[in-house]
């Protein structure tokens, strides 16, 4: 079950740079919770699939979107730890950046019920319950 829900992870990746909305939703369980980095403007939490899915097409609507050097850290049990590069160029601006992105998400009946980002790997362990 655990390449299945890697896949999911991938799969939700790769839908969310096509600027598949519907697609990212498809992959979320209803009562999905999430969290970002401490700090982030928006933090969360955002709880139930049309919070996330309203934070995720305000964050997909800065332009042009792109997540490469995608890293799997850990996959155990429910949990998915997922590290990748988040590429964006700003649709008005022109400007072009990236962000370092870690991620501890848990599945549950082969959907997204949590998405975590923290600021390190070793805490999107923690939050997976995976740390040493």
């Amino acid at each position: 079950m655990s390449e299945e829900n890697v896949e999911i992870v991938l799969e939700n990746l790769r839908l969310a740079e096509a600027d598949d909305i519907e697609g990212v939703a498809a992959l979320m369980h209803p009562e999905v919770t999430s969290t970002a980095v401490s700090g982030w403007p928006e933090q969360g939490p955002f709880v139930g699939r049309d919070a996330l899915l309203a934070e995720i097409k305000r964050l997909l609507d800065w332009g042009e979107n792109r997540f490469t050097e995608i890293d799997l850290v850990a996959d155990e049990g429910d949990w998915v730890v997922v590290a990748f590069q988040w590429h964006v160029r700003g649709r008005g601006s022109g400007l072009a950046t990236h962000f370092d992105v870690v991620a501890a998400v848990r599945l549950k009946e082969r959907r997204i019920i949590e998405w975590h980002s923290p600021w390190s790997r070793d805490e999107a362990l923690e939050a997976a319950g995976l740390s040493e």
